[in-house]
């Protein structure tokens, strides 16, 4: 009888927290729909669990001033797998980055592919088929 309290508490609680980890992965607070690109220098990089950011300066143009912009990713652990190191894209690097704009009209998103001056295209995939 107490082992199946056990089960039934278990699976009330996978249940509940289920939604929980649903909603921190909801790209809900991305406008998916519409990406935008910008070009811009690397200022800092935070290759840590369970989200990389960048921080990126945008290039001052058309009378515009440079800005800074914090660009999200998936973890360290699906850039890996989709070719990406450490030292793929560091402090100082220029490059045009494809994103998917934040709703709430902050200064940043998901960043969806990076494009160094050299042509070399950075991107991820979610699906461990298409890596």
């Amino acid at each position: 009888m107490l082992s199946r309290k056990i089960v039934l508490l278990l699976a009330g609680l996978t249940l509940g927290l289920g939604g929980v980890a649903a909603a921190h992965h909801s790209g809900a607070a991305y406008d998916l729909a519409n990406p935008k690109t910008m070009e811009g220098t690397v200022k800092s990089v935070n290759w840590t669990n369970p989200h990389i950011t960048f921080v990126i300066e945008s290039d001052a143009k058309d009378g515009e001033p440079a800005r800074t912009w914090v660009f999200e990713v998936s973890s360290p652990g699906v850039l890996t797998r989709s070719g990406w190191t450490k030292r793929s894209l560091q402090p100082g690097d220029h490059a045009v980055f494809r994103y998917a704009p934040l709703r709430d009209g902050t200064l940043g998103g998901l960043l969806l592919r990076v494009t160094l001056p050299d042509g070399q295209e950075l991107s991820f995939s979610l699906t461990p088929a298409e890596q």
